[in-house]
């Protein structure tokens, strides 16, 4: 019997150490592979460190330069003025002599701006008819007014045209507190003057054409006419008498 006690004994030992050595998970075995130089690896961006990243990942490239809003206008041609000349044959001279030169000259009654003025007035009413009516109503007060009779202000009644915009705030402040809904607004004064007008020969560029004259032709002309001055302005703001166009 006893050699079956051994034997049993020897049994369950045996199973015992199976049961152990199965629940141990078995060591993960370690190979060394070397890396081709040649070829690429993947690795997660949070593995990388962040110098690598900078290097690996290349800079945006720059956008071209934005267009300027509207592309770049051609440069406004500008004219030369002489003047002003008070007879006309003084503007005749120079002009011949200027278009001896080649220059595109011509003698013009320029449009010039004088002194300010301010006019007082009531807004336009719907007719005539009213207009003329309100005339005696006013004439009736004793206030000096008259219709107007064409323009922007056509059937309008005018108080006057003053040289002082004091006189004309006055007036209006007085016209208002006796009832009447006066206004007044700037009219530039203008009148005419001859000025022999150079255009411009190169529209591309800004530069006029008086530029392109020596300053040996101004200088005799200075010492002909001492009176005359010599300007540049753009040439889509000169404006010339009706009757010259």
């Amino acid at each position: 019997m006893r050699w079956i006690f051994f034997l049993l004994l020897i049994a369950n030992l045996g199973l015992f150490g199976w049961f152990l050595n199965k629940d141990q998970a078995p060591a993960a075995r370690v190979t060394a592979v070397a890396t081709d130089v040649g070829v690429n690896t993947i690795s997660l961006v949070s593995e990388v460190d962040s110098a690598e990243l900078e290097a690996v990942v290349p800079p945006p490239e720059p956008s071209p330069p934005e267009v300027a809003a509207g592309a770049q206008t051609r440069a406004a041609p500008l004219c030369t003025l002489v003047g002003p000349f008070e007879e006309a044959y003084q503007g005749e001279d120079v002009a011949q002599r200027l278009q001896a030169l080649q220059v595109d000259a011509v003698l013009r009654d320029v449009e010039m701006q004088g002194q300010m003025r301010y006019w007082v007035y009531l807004a336009p009413l719907n007719s005539t008819r009213e207009a003329f009516r309100k005339l005696r109503e006013l004439q009736a007060a004793g206030i000096d007014s008259y219709v107007i009779p064409k323009g922007s202000l056509e059937n309008g009644i005018s108080f006057g045209i003053f040289s002082e915009l004091a006189r004309a705030q006055s007036l209006a402040r007085e016209l208002r507190e006796r009832g009447f809904a006066a206004e007044f607004r700037e009219e530039p004064q203008t009148y005419l003057e001859r000025w022999v007008v150079l255009t411009n020969e190169d529209p591309v560029s800004a530069v006029g054409a008086g530029e392109q004259i020596g300053d040996e032709f101004w200088q005799q002309l200075q010492l002909d006419y001492p009176d005359i001055e010599r300007r540049q302005n753009l040439c889509s703001e000169i404006r010339q008498d009706s009757a010259d166009r």
